[in-house]
């Protein structure tokens, strides 16, 4: 049992060493990047909806930790995480205020998710993805971060907390309330299709 425990330690600490050997070690900084690359990119893939636009937004992540990494003050793996998903989260919000692009995003991930949902028979049970996109779009950056980092990244409301440097009690009331504000929306629009 004490030969378990002192393996998960080891294990910890060569993570906490990695984040904090990437400092200065460009084949540690190159292992963070092979470990974390991918749940960045679904991040950036779920408030872009693009995938091409979600590949230049994480390479800007990545290129922004390589500059950064020496000012890091994290010690832990977790802390160098929440820290990554702070950086995707302002580098996506950057991305969509910097462009005019945004509904263009929307009404394409929109297009796609009406023909497939156009190929289903039974449509009554569906959830129409391009109206809660449309709905979702209306949310302020920061609500948008939340709803993706919440129910995408399947991420606790401490880590949210975390990453957004907020109490987690504000994460939850104020997802709280996007979820009403979304829902009223949606059932505003369609009580307007009746």
């Amino acid at each position: 049992m004490a030969m378990v425990g002192a393996m998960a330690k080891s294990v910890k600490r060569t993570d906490d060493d990695l984040i904090l050997r990437a400092r200065t070690d460009a084949d540690a900084l190159g292992r963070l990047y092979e470990l974390y690359y991918e749940q960045i990119f679904r991040f950036c893939v779920h408030r872009l909806f693009i995938k091409e636009v979600a590949e230049d937004v994480t390479s800007t992540v990545f290129l922004e930790v390589a500059r950064r990494i020496y000012n890091f003050k994290g010690r832990t793996e977790q802390d160098f995480r929440n820290w990554l998903y702070r950086l995707a989260a302002n580098q996506a919000n950057a991305y969509i205020r910097k462009t005019s692009r945004r509904k263009q995003l929307l009404a394409k991930a929109a297009d796609s998710m009406t023909a497939s949902a156009a190929d289903s028979t039974d449509k009554s049970s569906e959830l129409d993805w391009p109206q809660l996109y449309a709905a979702i779009l209306k949310l302020k950056p920061e609500h948008q971060t939340i709803i993706t980092l919440r129910f995408f990244e399947n991420l606790e409301f401490e880590q949210i907390a975390k990453i957004l440097d907020a109490r987690e009690a504000t994460v939850r009331v104020t997802l709280h309330r996007i979820l009403t504000k979304l829902r009223n929306h949606l059932q505003t629009v369609l009580d307007g299709e009746k």
